[in-house]
């Protein structure tokens, strides 16, 4: 069933303040539409709580959509049972833990515990980049030939530094190096500084990543993290299976 235009325009705005808050001026030409017309857009969103209008003028995402979004994580069994694990991981690794999982046919970040400083641009919700990340390409391996084929007939295979791999054909032949070795890695493929690796969760279309970011001029090594990241995903898969029996 397709979408009705009313609820497109209302998931469009939900979208574009998902990125940061907006005046009137910016959402109007974000949304290719009058001032009049994006006010009368915005305005049941706002009563419904969805979004919100600061003081300065600013529209900004509403404390009921962190209500939405917390109940369905709450009801989300593997990120409750991930998450002490993937704190420990984060902890023990002093990097950025992830539990990334496949969720209608897109890759989302279902978790995500700062274990440094330094903020990194996924975020939990935020759909994965398939051909760059070390989760992404993790679960690709993992799971059969034709769902995986399937998820990347109409992706786009987007450069976004000059390590990135473009080619399909590349690619899958990265996946089938990803498949033998057990693990996949992100070298600075999506962002110049940042260095992942990570492994499937057993059983599961998820993965567990580790991310670091290069701060001084050597490049971290992610590998070192493998056996963790390896065994975090392990235990999840393990207690996920005694939950479940």
């Amino acid at each position: 069933m397709r979408m009705s235009k009313t609820v497109a325009k209302a998931v469009h705005v939900l979208e574009v303040l998902a990125d940061g808050p907006r005046g009137i001026a910016e959402l109007s030409r974000e949304l290719g539409v009058h001032h009049s017309t994006a006010l009368r857009m915005l305005q049941p969103l706002v009563d419904g709580g969805l979004i919100a209008r600061g003081p300065e003028g600013r529209y900004r995402l509403g404390l009921r959509m962190v209500e939405f979004g917390q109940q369905v994580l709450e009801e989300m069994d593997l990120r409750v049972i991930a998450r002490p694990h993937l704190l420990a991981l984060a902890e023990s690794a002093r990097a950025t833990a992830h539990l990334v999982q496949l969720v209608d046919d897109r890759v989302v970040y279902l978790d995500k515990i700062e274990g440094s400083s330094i903020r990194t641009w996924s975020r939990i919700g935020r759909e994965v980049s398939l051909h760059t990340s070390a989760a992404g390409k993790a679960i690709l391996a993992a799971m059969p030939a034709e769902q995986a084929e399937r998820l990347l007939a109409g992706h786009e295979f987007r450069r976004f530094t000059d390590r990135t791999i473009t080619d399909p054909a590349a690619f899958r032949a990265h996946l089938r190096e990803v498949a033998r070795d057990g693990y996949a890695t992100d070298r600075a493929e999506f962002e110049s500084l940042v260095h992942c690796i990570g492994t499937a969760v057993p059983g599961l279309p998820a993965a567990v990543s580790i991310t670091l970011v290069r701060t001084g001029t050597d490049e971290p090594d992610p590998s070192a993290l493998l056996d963790e990241v390896s065994a975090t995903a392990a235990a999840v898969a393990a207690d996920l299976g005694s939950a479940i029996g």
